[in-house]
């Protein structure tokens, strides 16, 4: 017993001699962590401990002394069969050695104490669901026989374990057995060191609420834990969080769980227009902890030059990484003539248009008869798709991708590890430009990727909305983006938008997917799969 006390007492003394920040200090240190969970294999319950343990290692590590708020990624603690309640934070519960909170969350609760820090969890909630209580949200849904309701939820608890904040995913991504709020909450929490936080989860990124919904509350700084299943060429993971962060200049905490096999990486601090703090796309299985002094909001000014990426990995390593494909076949688009210095092409889809004008070297030195390179195809598109047949949404966007031979169904996907890729073709300069309509279901970003899978950095562009104008009754914006410096391994180069009145609606003409039939079942199954297996 003496000893056990005596390890609490080190424990404690180590958590409190680090240094802490204040409403005063220029920035405060972030925390986020890629975390591959425990095999799934093993007994729900030896699993959600596994998985708990290595959360407290990590929150109690040297690595998080300085931390101050410290964000893990979305299911990968419990699963739906080891739910548990999770207090309101108007009641400012700490679930620490309260016995009416699961022992995964009591623990966690009582790590923040002892190393005074915020911590955010993603976990399944159960919720006891009463008639008195749906008629007071007006929400006409009937309870379940079992009076419970289940949520995607993230939890936040302050220095002292307290629980501060809840919020729970308004759009699941394929969650068995999920429930959702009638509305998206708008969750968020103000820390001791002057910050104001909002928080949602993975695939709400993508929609107009809660997100943009918090930007209008003037929240400049975002905690979002994440399970994303990373799809070329406009959507991989670290590319929407720094696209996000960027477009709004807001600071950006981004947790990814990680399993390349299907998909899963990617984590990052990004500090808006300041570009990425530190990031990691991975193709193996790991457990990370990113810090970064992340600047106060209202020093968001004057990019970064230091390299960002915390774990540099090879083209050919990256190729273990799954990656899911757009639906680019029904794209109106161009084939890049690479023996040709100088293009400029105007594509349509509907109403929307944009200008491409490009010019680049190739190099046919590197050419031979046993290698590969890759093309590049303009695209244009304004339509509907789907999210792997989840929901649909409304894209509109402009730009350029790399494709392994000349036909478009080649698109978005990459060559073999066994192929000999040689890099001939060099763009030095891009410029795409279209008139986008200015409305407020309107989001339109830029949007850049390199042959390894992470962000160009858009320190090496220039991207500029101009003023609304009207035309024949319409509202326009004229939106240009321009590489700025000469790259050889573009994987990605646009302007991406998304048109949320679209949501929701059919599927653009031409297909759900450009994906085979029997791809796209086979990518499911591995998806459902392990998201059941992780909500069992």
């Amino acid at each position: 017993m003496r000893g056990k006390f005596a390890l609490l007492l080190l424990a404690t003394i180590i958590a409190l001699s680090h240094q802490i920040s204040t409403p005063e200090s220029s920035h405060y240190v972030g925390g986020v962590v890629e975390f591959t969970p425990e095999n799934y294999q093993q007994p729900s319950e030896q699993r959600i401990e596994g998985n708990m343990e290595a959360y407290m290692q990590i929150i109690a590590s040297e690595e998080a002394q300085d931390v101050d708020i410290l964000v893990f990624p979305e299911s990968t603690l419990n699963t739906r069969s080891f739910s548990t309640f999770v207090p309101h934070p108007d009641d400012e519960i700490a679930p620490c050695e309260d016995e009416n909170y699961e022992f995964f969350l009591r623990n966690i609760s009582c790590a923040a104490r002892t190393h005074k820090k915020y911590i955010v969890i993603n976990l399944t909630e159960k919720h006891l669901c009463t008639e008195e209580e749906q008629e007071a949200l007006n929400d006409d849904r009937p309870c379940a026989e079992d009076g419970l309701s289940y949520y995607n939820t993230n939890v936040v608890m302050n220095r002292n374990g307290t629980v501060v904040s809840r919020y729970r995913k308004f759009h699941p991504f394929g969650e068995r057995g999920i429930n959702t709020t009638l509305v998206s909450d708008i969750s968020t929490f103000t820390t001791d060191f002057g910050v104001t936080f909002g928080h949602f989860i993975c695939f709400d990124i993508i929609f107009d609420e809660p997100p943009l919904k918090l930007l209008e509350d003037g929240v400049k700084d975002f905690l979002f834990p994440t399970m994303w299943f990373s799809e070329l060429p406009y959507l991989t993971a670290v590319q929407v969080q720094y696209m996000w962060a960027w477009k709004h200049n807001v600071n950006f905490l981004g947790a990814g769980a990680n399993n390349p096999e299907v998909g899963s990486t990617g984590s990052g601090i990004f500090a808006g227009r300041k570009g990425p703090l530190t990031y990691v796309m991975s193709s193996t299985p790991m457990r990370r902890l990113l810090v970064a002094n992340v600047p106060k909001a209202h020093t968001l000014e004057g990019p970064y030059t230091h390299d960002p990426v915390a774990v540099k990995q090879t083209e050919e390593q990256m190729l273990d990484l799954h990656l899911k494909r757009d639906h680019l076949d029904i794209y109106t688009t161009k084939l890049v003539n690479v023996s040709q210095e100088k293009g400029s092409e105007k594509l349509c889809f509907d109403t929307l248009c944009c200008d491409f004008d490009y010019e680049l070297t190739f190099d046919d030195s590197l050419v031979t008869d046993e290698s590969d390179y890759y093309r590049y195809h303009l695209a244009v598109f304004d339509g509907v798709r789907t999210y792997d047949n989840v929901a649909t949404g409304g894209v509109l966007t402009c730009g350029l991708f790399a494709c392994p031979s000349d036909d478009l169904e080649s698109c978005a996907t990459r060559f073999n590890a066994s192929d000999n890729v040689v890099s001939p073709v060099t763009f030095t300069s891009i410029k795409i430009s279209g008139a986008f309509p200015s409305k407020s279901h309107v989001l339109t970003m830029p949007n850049a990727l390199d042959n390894l899978i992470n962000p160009i950095n858009f320190n090496e562009f220039h991207y500029e909305e101009g003023e609304e104008r009207t035309e024949d009754g319409e509202t326009y914006k004229d939106i240009t983006l321009e590489l700025t410096i000469p790259r050889n391994d573009l994987r990605t180069f646009g302007i991406y938008g998304r048109n949320f009145q679209k949501d929701g609606q059919d599927v653009t003409t031409g297909g759900a997917s450009s994906l085979t039939p029997l791809a796209v079942i086979a990518f499911l199954a591995s998806v459902l799969l392990f998201l059941q297996q992780n909500n069992n």
